[in-house]
């Protein structure tokens, strides 16, 4: 007997020897071959002639047994086969519009489960597509609607792009929020309801794959997101998913709004932090399923977020007082669960970021200092703990600020907070570094009698670490500018016995920002005025007198005057090097006018002939040690010849007995007549004028050359 053809087994399904004519189907099927092609377009043919037919008649049976008849050949190794059988898919697409559209949606999610690399590019197909939204419709079956919100769910989860073809399809984003309002309406599948979505082995009901397909939609870009959050009632359908009891859908509804915001911004974030919406957010943010309580707690940070960047502290403030918003973050941020603890302490920073009116909420909540220096004290260096940590750092700082008192409950919310924020200076980037920088600088102006405790826990030493190591903009350049306030607040000799204080400064001090510049020139003025020796340890640092010289000419008036200020205390101590810094071509105006002030009080010809020979000395280390040779000289003989005495023993005119003699070789320099009063004093003195009479007598020559040539 001559074996049937697949079209004359598929007419078979329909009678009583329908479980050999499906065996012998999937058998042909997975065998390959042309008639495995047939076999699977007469079994579509056979769903979708169904699909519009009467509930009684025989096609319906028909359609039935062919949908089981594929559904069983996918999960037996067909699946592909199916799929990537020319209008397959499209004719079970169509079919799912029919009366008997239950066995069409059931065999396209069998073939999908089992192949769903080759399915997802045929119903990504328009036609496919089109069709699967059209079938989320209000006339399809239940079964229909959650079969369609699956595999839209599978279709966009399968990456950004297919996400976004989804939510481009025309009403699709509109036909996923009806599906969601109509489902929020049905009672929960009892396997789901209070159930936690964590688990593998729950299956997930209608609400689950229509939120979840949003929230895929609204990750894969702000057009996307913002269509999403355009579509009509979906806001309030998702917080009624919130208060239904189906934590598994929560956990999908917490998702959706908090991928919102990020991309569709403000008007999502409005919508989140509205009172009805925080109420049911709240409750779920203590949710036994800690990725529920995440996601619900993530969305109410980047709502805070959005909502503080975009109108300011007043919408913060309004956040964190509506239905418990704050105390339920501050259990959260105490709480176990890495994820959700380290998303509540970034969202107790985002209070505190729009001001000291935002940032003293959260001082005075119980608990919440506690729970941030928790997050400092658990930092060991794990990059997935990065964020939390700086953001506990940052608040902390932000808190401190608020007022001495708040200084005051920072300081000892914790025996070992000192310790903790000196730590996050330097290990972990700059936004713990501002932080910390902040609140320790805060600490030590409203409670002096720290300094010693935080200096022992070595904080100048990281600040002297940071200044040499932060990024100079943004946080960075906050932290550096922190970081120089805090050594004013210390006792100069303590900063300035730590080894690289004054390189740190100058990097500080040469970094471009005027108020970092000038934060660090002050700190330069406090150390060199604190002690003859530690002016002269500035004066030392070519580094620092590089970047006092520099300030000095800036156009930051407060910084030139702080600058000039603390080279003036440095030339008291050593006014060779701090002359021969005046004089090099860096210096302009001003700081050539500190050569002619107290207290280096040079000649004017002593200062132009320094400037002369500071153009000359570029950066060779021999030619500056013969400037500073000449600086020295010239002072000394300044001060000789100003007050008519012998340049070697001293001796006033009227004490030598005789009339004293200028030099011959430097006769007429910078100084002026170097005087002496006879041969003895000159041979003495020639080994330590030598030195500047060579250079004076140079410079007096190149004085007197015409402009733009040498001397005749």
């Amino acid at each position: 007997m001559a074996a049937l053809a697949p079209d004359d087994l598929v007419l078979q399904l329909a009678t009583a020897g329908q479980e050999a004519a499906a065996e012998r189907l999937i058998s042909i099927m997975l065998g390959g071959g042309r008639d495995a092609d047939a076999a699977v377009a007469a079994l579509a043919r056979a769903v979708a002639s169904g699909a519009h037919a009467a509930e009684t008649s025989p096609a319906v049976l028909l359609a039935e047994n062919a949908a089981a008849t594929l559904h069983r050949a996918a999960r037996s190794g067909a699946a592909a086969r199916i799929a990537g059988a020319p209008a397959a898919l499209p004719a079970l697409v169509a079919a799912l519009h029919g009366a008997a559209a239950d066995p069409a949606s059931a065999a396209i999610v069998g073939v999908y489960a089992a192949a769903d690399a080759v399915a997802v590019r045929a119903l990504l197909e328009h036609g496919c597509l089109a069709g699967l939204v059209a079938a989320l419709g209000s006339g399809s079956s239940d079964q229909v609607v959650c079969s369609v919100s699956l595999l839209l769910y599978g279709l966009a989860d399968s990456g950004p792009e297919a996400a976004r073809r989804v939510g481009d399809c025309p009403g699709a984003v509109a036909a996923l929020v009806a599906a969601l309002q109509r489902t929020t309406a049905l009672a929960a599948q009892p396997s789901v309801q209070h159930t936690a979505p964590d688990s593998h082995d729950v299956p997930l009901g209608h609400v689950y794959y229509a939120s979840a397909c949003l929230c895929f939609i609204a990750e894969a870009g702000p057009s996307s997101a913002c269509a999403v959050a355009a579509a009509p009632g979906v806001f309030p359908a998702l917080q009624a998913i919130l208060t239904s009891g189906d934590d598994v859908a929560a956990w999908a509804a917490v998702g959706t709004l908090a991928a919102l915001i990020p991309h569709a911004g403000l008007p999502a974030a409005l919508e989140v932090s509205a009172a009805p919406m925080l109420s049911a957010l709240v409750p779920a943010m203590a949710s036994g399923s800690p990725r529920t309580a995440t996601f619900a707690c993530l969305a109410v940070s980047q709502a805070i977020r959005c909502c503080g960047f975009a109108t300011g502290a007043a919408a913060v403030r309004r956040i964190a007082t509506t239905a418990g918003t704050l105390p339920a973050l501050v259990r959260a941020a105490s709480g176990e669960e890495r994820l959700l603890r380290d998303t509540a302490v970034e969202a107790l920073a985002n209070i505190t970021g729009p001001g000291p009116q935002a940032a003293r909420l959260v001082g005075d909540t119980p608990g919440a200092v506690g729970a941030l220096a928790a997050a400092l004290r658990r930092w060991g260096g794990d990059a997935s703990d990065r964020l939390a940590y700086g953001e506990a750092a940052l608040a902390l700082g932000r808190v401190a600020n608020v007022s001495a008192a708040h200084a005051r409950l920072v300081a000892g919310a914790a025996p070992d907070m000192l310790e903790l924020l000196t730590r996050a200076l330097t290990e972990n980037g700059f936004e713990a570094a501002l932080g910390a920088s902040l609140a320790v600088v805060t600490i030590l102006s409203s409670c002096p009698e720290l300094e010693a405790r935080v200096c022992g826990a070595g904080a100048l030493e990281a600040c002297v670490e940071l200044l040499r190591s932060a990024e100079c903009a943004d946080e960075g350049l906050d932290a550096m500018q922190n970081a120089c306030c805090l050594l004013q607040e210390v006792n100069a000799q303590r900063c300035a016995a730590v080894p690289g204080m004054m390189e740190a400064l100058a990097r500080a001090a040469g970094c471009g920002k005027r108020r970092v510049a000038a934060e660090a020139a002050l700190a330069f003025a406090r150390i060199a005025k604190a002690a003859p020796e530690h002016a002269r340890r500035l004066a030392a640092s070519r580094e620092a007198l590089q970047a006092l010289v520099a300030l000095v000419e800036s156009a930051n008036r407060r910084a030139a005057d702080v600058a000039a200020s603390a080279l003036r205390e440095a030339a008291s101590a050593a006014p060779s090097t701090v002359a021969a810094a005046l004089a090099t071509p860096a210096a302009a105006a001003r700081g050539r006018a500190m050569l002619l002030q107290p207290p280096l009080s040079l000649p004017a010809k002593a200062a132009a002939a320094l400037a002369l020979m500071g153009a000359r000395a570029d950066a060779l280390p021999p030619r500056i040690a013969a400037l500073e040779a000449l600086v020295a000289a010239v002072a000394g003989e300044a001060k000789a010849v100003h007050t008519k005495a012998c340049a070697a023993c001293v001796q006033h005119e009227g004490e030598a007995g005789g009339r004293l003699r200028p030099c011959t070789g430097c006769k007429g320099g910078p100084a002026g007549r170097v005087l002496y009063c006879g041969a003895v004093c000159q041979r003495a003195d020639r080994a330590r004028h030598r030195a500047y009479c060579k250079l004076a007598a140079a410079a007096s020559v190149e004085a007197a050359a015409p402009a733009g040539g040498r001397p005749a």
